[in-house]
């Protein structure tokens, strides 16, 4: 079940830090009045140019239950003290339910949410990321009744590798992509420049002849290379869920429910959970490092916009929470000054220690905002939240 409690924990501590940089929106409201379908970043963008500044500004009214949960009807009221802008809640009417022998007052609304749950929830539900060692050993689908090459709901499958019980529940899922970085110019400087790479991957079964063939490739002739692959995580979907009926190595299991079509190679891990906390609000993200990027995009081949989740290659591992907000930047690029120095000038193309003079860097640019909803230890998913351009593989990110 949902906990979409809108936890503003802690607020007060950022309080007294980094107002200057608080900017108002030009257009911002003097009031404004909650109403359902808002998100806390609808609101703070209402009020601030940087809706992520909005912890610096808000002031808990501890005469409210619960001030840090916004519901529709309640008013959002900016004030200045100090000089300084301050938001301040004052509690709408709310529902009440009559009750003998007196009255009760009862919650009937939900509190907003910072972000649209539409659009991440399908990545809060039926998405993970396993780690390499979560691999070692993990139960599998090994056939399907009949020798059908895909199962649906109501169908068996046979899995190999469950310690189980008559009755357990389990979820199987399929695995989509493995998120890696790899070096970006082999041979050259690959301790230097990376890339992110997003590859579909399958069950790490055993070597056939001609993955040994690979293997001979790469530990004689490109062991330089793939030394200096990081892999980040491996994203799996949750395909569907299943009752063990029988045990045994095959184990017997038929499926309760199933969200797509289930093939041999796909794996049963515990059942997953639709139990999540949104407890965590939009603020700064602080000490990316240098070598933060976007790793992964959904539902397009060619780049992400607003509204649309994207995979990044920093998780909790990294410092990352839920609620950080970040920059994204197309990354800088280095190219030939075609226009001082012609292609083929003398002084600059054949000369090595010339060649740099001829060169121009062009600055990072920016193309969006993001905010991270769900980390685990080396990768997260976030939503972006803004854009300006298309968000692609490889965009960098920073502080916002």
């Amino acid at each position: 079940m949902f906990k979409p409690l809108l936890s503003l924990l802690a607020v007060t501590l950022y309080a007294s830090t980094a107002l200057a940089q608080v900017e108002l929106n030009p257009e911002h409201p003097d009031r404004y009045e909650v109403v359902r379908g808002d998100t806390l970043w609808d609101i703070s963008e209402r009020f601030l140019r940087n809706p992520w500044m909005w912890p610096e500004i808000w002031q808990a009214n501890p005469q409210i239950e619960n001030p840090h949960l916004i519901y529709p009807g309640d008013i959002i009221s900016l004030s200045f003290v100090d000089g300084q802008p301050r938001l301040t809640l004052e509690r709408g009417e709310r529902p009440t339910l009559r009750m003998s022998p007196g009255v009760r007052r009862t919650p009937l609304r939900e509190a907003i949410q910072p972000i649209d749950l539409q659009d991440i929830l399908p990545f809060l539900e039926k998405r993970t990321i396993l780690a390499a060692d979560e691999l070692i050993g993990i139960p599998y689908v090994v056939d399907i009744e009949e020798g059908y090459l895909a199962a649906t709901e109501g169908q068996l499958i046979y899995v190999r590798d469950l310690n189980a019980e008559v009755g357990d529940v389990y979820s199987v899922i399929r695995p989509t992509v493995v998120f890696s970085e790899v070096p970006a110019t082999f041979p050259f400087d690959m301790a230097e420049s990376f890339e992110p790479v997003a590859e579909p991957w399958e069950y790490p079964g055993r070597r056939s002849i001609s993955d040994h063939v690979d293997a001979f490739w790469q530990n004689f002739v490109k062991r330089q290379y793939t030394k200096h692959i990081r892999t980040l995580g491996y994203e799996a979907r949750l395909a569907g869920v299943a009752e063990v009926v029988a045990t045994g190595d095959p184990a017997t299991l038929r499926l309760t429910s199933s969200e797509i079509e289930i093939v041999a190679g796909a794996m049963v891990v515990p059942v997953f959970t639709s139990d999540f906390d949104l407890e965590y609000f939009p603020r700064a993200a602080t000490s990316i490092g240098d070598d933060g990027r976007v790793i992964g995009i959904s539902k397009t081949l060619f780049g992400a916009g607003r509204n649309q989740v994207v995979a990044i290659n920093k998780g909790w591992g990294d410092g990352i929470e839920n609620g950080h907000v970040m920059r994204i930047n197309r990354p800088s690029r280095t190219l030939r000054d075609e226009v001082k120095y012609p292609k083929d000038d003398v002084g600059t193309y054949f000369s090595r220690s010339n060649r740099k003079v001829a060169q121009v860097t062009i600055p990072e640019e920016y193309t969006g905002h993001l905010m991270v909803f769900k980390t685990f230890e080396q990768v997260s998913y976030a939503l972006i939240v803004r854009s300006a351009q298309t968000i692609k593989m490889g965009d960098v990110l920073r502080e916002p």
